[in-house]
């Protein structure tokens, strides 16, 4: 049986948020991790881009699991409509958080990524190769 098979699998999508009343730009992202009975949510001023730059992210309250399986949704109390734009997967049970940042290996665009969240704000870029000659 191969390790892949004996692992859990958690989930993590990343929503666009429009017409939030405290957004000034009027969108943001919301990057939210499967964590047992919820999720760990950041907001997110843009979408990370593979290699790309760090995006500025800030560490928000949990958000209910729901949130995984919705493709559109009115946000309660008057807070704008949220849209999947992208989901995925991993495997290893969620890390710990210290002061909202996290390293994480995920699935993202059928590639195997590190996800990073840091004083710096967050950013993904492909896993490195270990070659030994």
């Amino acid at each position: 049986m191969s390790n892949l098979a004996e692992k859990n699998v958690y989930r993590w999508v990343l929503l666009k948020h429009i017409g939030s009343p405290d957004d000034f730009k009027g969108i943001h992202f919301d990057l939210l991790l499967e964590d047992k009975e919820f999720c760990r949510a950041w907001r997110l001023s843009d979408i990370p881009l593979l290699d790309g730059p760090y995006v500025d992210s800030v560490c928000i309250a949990p958000h209910n699991l729901y949130w995984l399986d919705i493709e559109e949704k009115v946000v309660s109390g008057n807070r704008g409509v949220a849209t999947r734009i992208n989901q995925g997967i991993f495997w290893e049970s969620f890390p710990p958080v210290e002061g909202g940042f996290i390293n994480l290996s995920l699935i993202w665009d059928k590639l195997e990524v590190e996800l990073v969240i840091d004083e710096n704000g967050c950013r993904i870029f492909k896993k490195k190769q270990n070659y030994f000659s």
